[in-house]
C-alpha cells in the first residue's frame, strides 16, 4: 500500500545538539561536583521514566528524577533544562532538506512525533526553519513513545498500512510501531546495528523506498 504520512522522530533523526555541552551547562551551577555522575546517567534514567509514564510533566519528572538518582532535581531545574534545549543550535542530519522537498512534491503528509517537550521541541524545528514542512508536531506532554497512544495521535486519519515512521531507536521508532502494523525505518548512519532492521546509513536513501 502506498504510503501517505511518514513520522519522523526529531532527536539524531532530524536534528541532534551538543547534549554534553547544554545539559552540563544546566546540571552543573546545580550539582556542581556530582554533575559527572548526573551526566553518565540521565539518558538511562529518562528512558526509564518514558516505560513507565505515558506523558512527560514538570511535577512528576522531578520527583522521579530525585528518588532515582538520589539529588535534588527541583522543578526549576526542570525548567532551565527545557529552556536551554531551545536555544541552542542543532546540527541537521545530512539529507533532511533534500528528502523532506522530495516528500512534499509527492504530496506526502508529514508529522514529527518526539518525546520531549514541545515549547522546546517546535522551537528547535522553528530554528532549523524546517517547522514548517510538517503538518503537526506530538510531543511528550500528550503521550510518549513507546507507548501505544503516541503512535495512534500521529497517524491522525491514516491507517497504520498508510503510514512509516523514522528514527534512530530501535525500541521506539522501531519496534515498538511495528507491533502497531506501523511501517518502521531505522536512521542508523553509524552503521551499528545488524541488517535484520530495515534501516539506511542516510536520510536521503529513503527516496528510493518511497
Amino acid at each position: 500500500m502506498e504510503k501517505k504520512r511518514f513520522i519522523f522522530d526529531l532527536d539524531r533523526t532530524l536534528l541532534t545538539c551538543n547534549y554534553q555541552k547544554v545539559e552540563t551547562a544546566v546540571f552543573e551551577p546545580f550539582f556542581r561536583d556530582k554533575t559527572e555522575l548526573v551526566m553518565k546517567n540521565i539518558a538511562y534514567l529518562l528512558d526509564e521514566y518514558e516505560t513507565m509514564y505515558q506523558t512527560y510533566e514538570d511535577k512528576r519528572l522531578s520527583k522521579f528524577l530525585t528518588e532515582k538518582s538520589g539529588l535534588e532535581f527541583t522543578p526549576e531545574i526542570i525548567r532551565e533544562w527545557k529552556n536551554a534545549m531551545m536555544s541552542e543550535a542543532d546540527t541537521m542530519e545530512e539529507g533532511v532538506i533534500e528528502l523532506l522537498d522530495y516528500l512534499k512534491e509527492k504530496n506526502k503528509s508529514l508529522v514529527v512525533l518526539t518525546n520531549w517537550y514541545g515549547k522546546s521541541q517546535k522551537a528547535r524545528l522553528r530554528n532549523a526553519k524546517i517547522y514548517d514542512y510538517f503538518e503537526d508536531v506530538f510531543t511528550g506532554e500528550y503521550q510518549l513513545k513507546p507507548h501505544p497512544r503516541a503512535y495512534i495521535n500521529a497517524m491522525g486519519k491514516f491507517n497504520p498500512r498508510e503510514c512509516v515512521i523514522i528514527g534512530d531507536s530501535i525500541s521506539k521508532d522501531y519496534s515498538a510501531p511495528r507491533l502497531h502494523g506501523i511501517e518502521a525505518v531505522l536512521y542508523d548512519k553509524d552503521n551499528i546495528h545488524d541488517d535484520n532492521y530495515v534501516k539506511v546509513k542516510k536520510l536521503t536513501e529513503l527516496k528510493k523506498k518511497y
